[in-house]
């Protein structure tokens, strides 16, 4: 058995606790509480004192994409979305290689920024290499295209192959989901051949609603997606009755919504799509930073809870903007709903990093520091002058930093440096990609 003592331990489920400690054993935290108590009742336990840091839940980030680590800066969301994601397209040919070394350089910085958790969608599956090398946790969503439903059956049997093949490669803390991409990428029917292809209990993924261009192209319009598409020889996706252009509307109709279906940025959603998604179960992944960064609008995260719809946040990913750090997600969601008159605390914004998130995965082992749970802890050293006062603004604050990071118990990162993997090399390897691409 090990003690964590420090300054602050935050377990958001319960008050924070001054000069506070963890008691960990077999990869559960087994007591938290003050430190003379804590110490008190374990005597013989091994003693990690951290100091003057706040300890909080491991984060969980729900939407990211590991494979566009290498991407940001390349593509602008200036002139709309649909040139955005054509831009990203064009890589696809140079994905060998790239992807690999692309997913494991955002494992690295996920772990550098605290996050324990990932839930991750991608074209081939590299982040399960990649998360499982670093030790992290998470499941890997492969994603799926189509709109010809003649081909949907061929489709969902290789995704179907594919998904196999990596979890038989995938680590002990990692597991394999599948992502239909969008309805505008893939059509009911390839939605209906993956449901019968995959076993019950796979997990799944999707963007639903994110832009403009997308209600243009279920509503049939020309322009945006259409155009960016077309010459690719890859139809929009059409759902029967989607003349209105609602994405959560159609999918509700053709019967493709589910329980646990993670729906990344919902920010086109009106209070019928809300009512929608709570009553079939859809959780909602939140990316404030990709959708300022490509004009698509900011999500109405109120109504989607007054509806019902658990909601925590993603980082997605540089290609949008993002940076696999999710207190800097965080900090953007407290701006981008303080503009539209919604306040969040520090408390609320840091359980959407962890046990919003974890509700939203439909998980009960990680996201809080209590009894029984997994020991996904972080240390953040505040700025000196950040404590005393409230650990929650200490931990997400700009200036503070990640300092050590532990899954399972497990040390992964200590003082800033990983643990189980070369970031010296991941970084040089990436940074050679990062060349080829530009």
């Amino acid at each position: 058995m090990r003690l964590l003592r420090a300054a602050w331990v935050a377990p958001i489920a319960d008050d924070p606790v001054a000069d506070g400690a963890l008691a960990l054993d077999g990869g559960l935290i087994v007591a938290v509480g003050p430190w003379e108590r804590v110490r008190a009742d374990h005597p013989d336990a091994v003693v990690d004192d951290v100091g003057g840091v706040v300890l909080i839940p491991g984060l969980i980030d729900v939407h990211c994409h590991l494979e566009w680590s290498l991407v940001g800066g390349l593509f602008s969301g200036a002139h709309g979305f649909g040139r955005w994601i054509a831009g990203l397209l064009s890589l696809f040919p140079l994905a060998e290689g790239l992807l690999d070394d692309a997913a494991r350089l955002a494992a690295l910085r996920a772990l550098q920024a605290g996050s324990t958790t990932l839930h991750d969608n991608g074209p081939t599956g590299a982040g399960v290499a990649a998360l499982t090398e670093a030790g992290l946790r998470g499941t890997v969503h492969l994603e799926a295209f189509g709109s010809d439903p003649a081909a949907a059956g061929e489709v969902a049997r290789r995704t179907a192959d594919g998904v196999a093949a990596l979890a038989a490669a995938a680590g002990p803390r990692v597991a394999v989901g599948v992502s239909p991409h969008a309805p505008y990428s893939a059509g009911p029917e390839l939605w209906h051949a993956l449901t019968r292809a995959l076993p019950d209990g796979v997990s799944w993924s999707t963007h639903i609603a994110e832009s403009q261009d997308e209600r243009d192209a279920l509503s049939g319009r020309a322009g945006g997606l259409a155009d960016v598409f077309a010459p690719i020889g890859v139809g929009i996706a059409r759902w029967p009755g989607a003349a209105h252009g609602s994405s959560v509307r159609a999918m509700a109709e053709a019967g493709v919504l589910g329980e646990g279906l993670v729906a990344a940025h919902l920010v086109h959603v009106d209070e019928r799509d809300a009512e929608l998604l709570a009553r079939h179960g859809v959780r909602a992944a939140h990316c404030p930073v990709s959708n300022a960064t490509l004009r698509c609008g900011r999500s109405p995260v109120e109504m989607l809870r007054a509806a019902g719809v658990p909601l925590a946040l993603g980082t997605d990913s540089p290609g949008s903007a993002g940076t696999y750090d999710l207190r800097a997600e965080a900090r953007a969601c407290l701006a981008t709903h303080a503009a539209a008159g919604l306040h969040h605390t520090p408390r609320e914004l840091l359980a959407m990093c962890t046990r919003d998130a974890a509700h939203a995965l439909g998980r009960d082992d990680v996201g809080a520091l209590v009894p029984g749970r997994r020991a996904d802890v972080v240390a953040i050293r505040p700025r000196p002058e950040a404590l005393p006062g409230d650990p929650h603004a200490a931990a997400l604050d700009a200036g503070s930093r990640v300092e050590h990071v532990w899954v399972d118990g497990e040390p992964l990162l200590r003082d800033g440096i990983p643990v189980r993997v070369d970031a010296a090399e991941i970084e040089t390897r990436a940074g050679g990609r990062r060349l080829a691409v530009c």
